[in-house]
């Protein structure tokens, strides 16, 4: 790469979230940078209304550092990404969605895990904070909205059990790439058919480690992201965790070297998440409980790994 190039590229896809956007760029535009690193920002923006636009041309004006703003309607996360990845010009790339916020040290964390590991991704932890105010009563830890590996920091990630399926379902916010090693110029990262149904980010983080790339955990590099309201009922949860093992089990079939075997034991373990998820929430009154959610979390889970040729998709979620 040309030493004019930038070290890091931040990317953030967003969606009619403009006041979230404001805060996600603001918290990038003002980070400490003791390493002196060239630091560009570009915003690929899905949202027919264009709400995005004003948002990075007042911010730009305010601190006189330029934000490329780019716009692409097309409804395939996929396509989206890679959209960022293909305007991304620095030798460092780093996903931040729109309702997360970086650490004034994010990336200077993130480029000392690269050159001190040699990895060729860095993947960062997400703390949460509630809209409500604190973590529904169902998690009171909140900790199924964080992302934290418990890793000891530049640990590197077994991103996979000896048979192939994910151990864990990495997310590209706040997670970083160097893209020279990475990817082939000219060859989109991200497969458009999991962009389609979602899952894609996940599919990129397990095909690169099955090509041997190495993944990083780096402590430091810490963002926190607003959950909204609705986000913490248990009515979304549910669905939610139901699309998330459908990735997963779409996820392990895509490269299984026996996928016809792969497929009974999800099935079979689908099942037996259906049933006993049932049992539990009877014998538990769990049922329209607010606070207890175990058994119907079961239940998702089962219906997944059954359910998992009739994709979710998208998630509508309320208009910021």
């Amino acid at each position: 790469m040309s030493d004019a190039w930038p070290d890091f590229s931040l990317v953030v896809c967003t969606y009619d979230r403009p006041d979230h956007l404001a805060l996600t760029l603001r918290s990038c535009l003002t980070q400490a940078n003791r390493r002196d690193l060239t630091i560009e920002l570009v915003v690929v923006d899905n949202h027919p209304s264009g709400s995005g636009q004003a948002v990075c041309e007042s911010l730009s004006a305010e601190t006189g550092r330029p934000i490329r703003y780019v716009t692409d309607l097309t409804r395939n996360m996929s396509v989206l990404r890679n959209r960022g990845f293909a305007e991304a010009q620095g030798r460092w790339l780093a996903f931040i969605d729109d309702d997360e916020v970086a650490d004034p040290d994010w990336t200077d964390a993130m480029a000392a895990a690269f050159e001190a590991s040699g990895a060729d991704i860095v993947v960062g932890p997400r703390l949460a904070r509630f809209e409500t105010g604190a973590p529904p009563a169902y998690d009171p830890t909140g900790a199924q909205f964080t992302r934290d590996l418990h890793l000891p920091d530049l640990a590197e990630i077994v991103l996979t059990d000896p048979d192939g399926r994910p151990r864990y379902g990495l997310g590209t916010g706040n997670s970083a790439f160097d893209m020279a090693r990475c990817f082939v110029p000219g060859r989109p990262p991200m497969r458009e058919a999991f962009g389609d149904a979602g899952g894609e980010d996940a599919e990129l983080f397990v095909r690169l480690y099955r090509e041997g790339k190495r993944i990083v955990w780096a402590n430091g590099a810490r963002v926190t992201e607003t959950v909204s309201a609705h986000r913490t009922l248990p009515a979304y949860r549910f669905i939610r965790t139901r699309r998330e093992t459908q990735h997963y089990v779409a996820i392990s079939l895509d490269q299984s070297p026996n996928p016809r075997l792969t497929w009974t034991v999800m099935l079979a373990k689908g099942l037996l998440q259906v049933a006993f998820g049932f049992a539990l929430s009877v014998l538990t009154w769990e049922f329209g409980s607010e606070r207890r959610t175990k058994g119907r979390m079961l239940i998702a889970h089962g219906l997944g790994k059954i359910s998992w040729m009739k994709a979710v998709g998208y998630i509508s979620e309320p208009s910021m």
